[in-house]
């Protein structure tokens, strides 16, 4: 073998060994990439299934939290109808008094009391049906320098008096429905703790 075939194979020799080389760092560095990307695949898996569970969590806290407020809304509203026809009974309870004793007694109340708050000179109004029982109320009470006279217009209710001042300035509305509605929040709360125990 002559110079030039040694060099030849030399280069041949080394120009190998150098591929190896190369070759075998490159394979060390790709697999040192293929690991941290595996690596971050898995943290980023981990990441993705944790957010996806608090993803749900959150769902199904919002979805108990829609129903709990849902099912809340169902029961006021049924204690808000149960309360209703409570007052629509109580309200045709009420307007069957007329002609008892008792719906007597209850006007001669109203007017006593409208009379003290406005003065001696009032005028009552009322429902046509209730103008002779009212006159007769009237004739009943004691004068004690109060006058009372009964309007002539009526009034739409289903019972009790509007006492007013001869001026109209002052009026007192003591109408069961007039009535029922200046109690109505503290007949509310009693009839939910009759009937519901609340307090």
């Amino acid at each position: 073998m002559n110079g030039v075939d040694k060099i030849i194979s030399k280069i041949e020799s080394d120009t190998k060994a150098e591929m190896q080389h190369i070759k075998a760092d490159a394979m060390q560095e790709a697999k040192k990439i293929l690991d941290e990307a595996r690596r971050q695949g898995e943290q980023e898996h981990t990441k993705i299934i944790e957010r996806g569970k608090k993803d749900i969590d959150t769902s199904v806290n919002r979805i108990k939290s829609g129903a709990r407020i849902d099912a809340m809304r169902t029961v006021i509203g049924a204690k808000d109808q149960v309360i209703s026809r409570c007052f629509a009974e109580a309200r045709e309870a009420l307007s069957k008094l007329a002609n008892t004793k008792k719906y007597e007694n209850i006007l001669r109340d109203s007017i006593d009391d409208g009379a003290k708050l406005i003065g001696n000179d009032v005028i009552i109004l009322c429902n046509k049906k209730d103008k002779r029982a009212i006159k007769k109320v009237i004739s009943g009470m004691p004068k004690k320098g109060l006058k009372i006279s009964v309007g002539k217009e009526n009034i739409d209710t289903i019972g009790g008096v509007v006492v007013k001042s001869k001026s109209g300035n002052v009026i007192v509305n003591n109408t069961f429905e007039a009535i029922l509605e200046r109690q109505s929040n503290e007949l509310r709360h009693e009839i939910s703790r009759i009937l519901y125990g609340e307090k």
